[in-house]
């Protein structure tokens, strides 16, 4: 799994949300979304694969472009997405309450 990596733009969202920093993930899936993670819902599919393309290159991760992405859920209980490049990778994404991004990469 890839460290958590910080999102400008959806930092910059998640100020209008409230400070829910100490639960932890699976609590929050559980909750409606808030913060960033409902910011980021609300964008359109191109800005939104912008976001998610500059949070897997922050990662360290290879992706020229996102062609694609759609909900998926990342573990039991947490909702993330699933952005797909075109150089074949596949991510999986999950906005924290606080604007992180947390990028887990498919190794092939």
């Amino acid at each position: 799994m890839r460290r958590l990596m910080v999102l400008g733009l959806a930092v910059a969202l998640a100020a209008c949300g409230d400070d829910g920093g100490d639960r932890v993930a699976a609590d929050n899936a559980q909750e409606a979304e808030t913060g960033a993670t409902a910011a980021v819902s609300k964008l359109d599919d191109e800005l939104r694969n912008g976001v998610f393309e500059k949070a897997i290159r922050a990662s360290g991760a290879a992706c020229p472009s996102v062609t694609g992405s759609e909900r998926a859920e990342i573990t039991p209980g947490v909702r993330g997405w699933k952005a797909q490049c075109d150089n074949g990778s596949a991510h999986l994404i999950q906005i924290l309450r606080d604007g992180t991004a947390k990028v887990t990469s498919r190794r092939d």
